[in-house]
């Protein structure tokens, strides 16, 4: 379990499953991917979320508000199970529930991810994708200090070519880079 101001990054319970069912049935938390999950893709995740962690040691927590212990989605580390030019990598990656949107949690978050990433799993550099008309995702990786990387832009492979979801951005941060942003976001 790790904590930032606000937020708990923790494993998954069981008590989570209803607020991931219904986040993943939200069309405009998944806007950006090919379509909402029914309830038995959203658990099969979750599976799939657990059982990354035993093999990997690390994943997509469930992230939940300190106040008030309510599930707002998840933020984590993972290996991406396709292939790219830039893989294999470590992605740092979220997905929060629309009515948290804009409270810079996926940031927050995002950045405890990284902090774990390059200080506990001693990572030289982590990398972040979204669809290209995905700016919302685009914007927490610049507010995160990563930077494009066009040279890797990619089609994603699990899509058709012609989706208008296919082609992919990519941004990436390296150890070097993280530990200059967070020195320059304390400077006054």
């Amino acid at each position: 379990m790790y904590a930032t101001k606000r937020l708990i990054l923790r494993n998954w319970r069981e008590a989570d499953t209803p607020g991931f069912i219904k986040m993943n049935q939200d069309p405009q938390v998944m806007e950006f991917f090919p379509t909402v999950l029914s309830s038995e893709e959203s658990i099969s995740l979750i599976e799939k979320i657990k059982s990354k962690f035993k093999v990997q040691g690390f994943g997509f927590y469930a992230c939940e508000l300190k106040e008030s212990q309510e599930l707002i989605g998840f933020v984590g580390l993972n290996i991406p199970d396709f292939k790219a030019s830039f893989t294999p990598c470590v992605e740092v990656g979220w997905r929060i529930a629309y009515k948290f949107w804009g409270q810079g949690l996926a940031v927050e978050a995002a950045q405890k991810c990284l902090d774990i990433g390059f200080n506990e799993y001693n990572l030289n550099e982590i990398a972040s994708f979204t669809a290209l008309v995905n700016k919302r995702s685009e914007r927490v990786m610049q507010k995160l200090g990563m930077t494009r990387d066009s040279a890797h832009d990619f089609i994603h492979l699990k899509l058709d070519p012609h989706h208008p979801l296919a082609k992919h951005i990519l941004y990436r941060l390296r150890r070097e880079d993280f530990i200059k942003h967070l020195k320059d976001k304390v400077q006054p």
